[in-house]
């Protein structure tokens, strides 16, 4: 499909470095927040965070009111919540712990219709407007087509994970990755940083886009200088934690705790 007829693929094919964020807290009020505040996109999590069908449709349309594209990460290569999900309006869907190629292009099948994939159709949902023109998010492959690496098994079979046409996005999951390594949460060992290095060559080169999380400064200029291309700043939860504790290391320093 023609790159324009979907925001997050018009602004990557203008050499954009998309920013997004991850919501776990299904929370409109808060999604539309995050969304106003001048991110892409955000990415409605189904499968660590408390989404359901009826908040995952809240969400998109608060996504979408505030201005940024709403993705979903779906609980894993369901078929019938992959199809709800985009049903309801979202621009695309990354599924988790893909291990391999074939799996890869089976989740990636659930989200396009045939012949690119396998979901089923049906113009009358939220995501078709109800069956009134115009339709975008019916077009042809336009749902943004991501799944998340997050093990050094997995990482073996990106060269031909990147094959697959219909595939956008490629999410590494870099927590995982150091669960999988014997260093939960050592983002910043080098046998990481060598995972996203050989990683963005691979999928930039693929003419793929490639994303993970950076959530200071140093992440940020380290990773855009190995060609990541989508940066996500942490989680909802993060923010508002980070933001209470700045708000009582004030009052201490006002000696009121």
């Amino acid at each position: 499909m023609t790159p324009s007829l979907h925001p997050l693929r018009a602004k990557l094919a203008a050499g954009r470095t998309l920013a997004g964020i991850w919501s776990v807290i299904p929370s409109a009020p808060l999604v539309g927040t995050l969304a106003a505040s001048g991110f892409d996109f955000v990415i409605l999590d189904a499968e660590h965070g408390g989404y359901d069908f009826g908040s995952l449709d809240a969400a998109i349309t608060a996504c979408e009111d505030g201005g940024a594209s709403p993705l979903v990460r779906s609980p894993g290569a369901d078929a019938f919540f992959i199809q709800r999900a985009l049903d309801l309006g979202a621009d695309g869907v990354v599924v988790p712990q893909v291990a391999d190629e074939a799996a890869a292009a089976r989740a990636v099948a659930m989200m396009h219709y045939a012949p690119l994939g396998t979901r089923g159709y049906n113009p009358f949902t939220r995501g078709g407007r109800y069956g009134i023109a115009p339709q975008p998010k019916l077009a042809a492959g336009y749902p943004f087509s991501g799944v998340m690496v997050e093990s050094p098994a997995a990482a073996e079979h990106l060269e031909r994970i990147v094959e697959l046409p219909a595939l956008d996005f490629v999410y590494l999951g870099i927590f995982d990755y150091s669960v999988a390594l014997g260093i939960p949460g050592q983002v910043e060992d080098p046998r990481v940083t060598s995972f996203i290095e050989r990683s963005a060559r691979i999928v930039r080169g693929a003419g793929k886009a490639i994303g993970t999380t950076a959530m200071n400064r140093a992440q940020v200029d380290r990773l855009a200088g190995q060609g990541v291309n989508v940066l996500l700043y942490g989680t909802d939860t993060w923010i508002v934690g980070r933001g209470a504790r700045e708000g009582l290391d004030l009052y201490a320093a006002a000696g009121n705790r």
